[in-house]
């Protein structure tokens, strides 16, 4: 079973923190680094992680149904269906406050770009990589 969002991020922040200081950095840096995670906790905290964890199962069968249009030589669907899908997760509430909470880690998620437009695709196909 997949962990929330809250219960992995102090695992993944544990390597920052165990490892001998770095060089140049003051005892106080390392206090607010450390103050910078906590607040990034407390955010993530406040996000539904079961949201989040069915958006990402949404996102897969989304995935699955797009390779089956490309495959079935329905290029122009898939990418309509791509761009459909792209603009449900940017208006989603939960994956922007996850986002927003992420800006925090700088960098510890990834950035979340999601086709809105045909432009998206400007030079490709969604269906290149099936």
């Amino acid at each position: 079973m997949k962990r929330p969002m809250a219960a992995v991020l102090p695992i993944l922040l544990t390597p920052c923190f165990t490892q001998a200081q770095p060089s140049g950095m003051t005892q106080e840096q390392m206090m607010q680094m450390m103050q910078q995670a906590q607040q990034m906790q407390a955010c993530f905290a406040k996000v539904d992680q079961q949201a989040l964890l069915a958006l990402g199962q949404k996102a897969q069968a989304m995935e699955s149904q797009i390779k089956s249009l490309c495959q079935a030589n329905k290029p122009s669907e898939a990418q309509a269906t791509a761009i459909k899908f792209g603009l449900e997760m940017s208006q989603d509430r939960n994956l922007k406050a996850a986002q927003e909470c992420g800006e925090m880690a700088q960098g510890m998620m990834p950035k979340l770009d999601y086709p809105t437009s045909e432009k998206d695709f400007e030079g490709h196909h969604i269906c290149d990589g099936y």
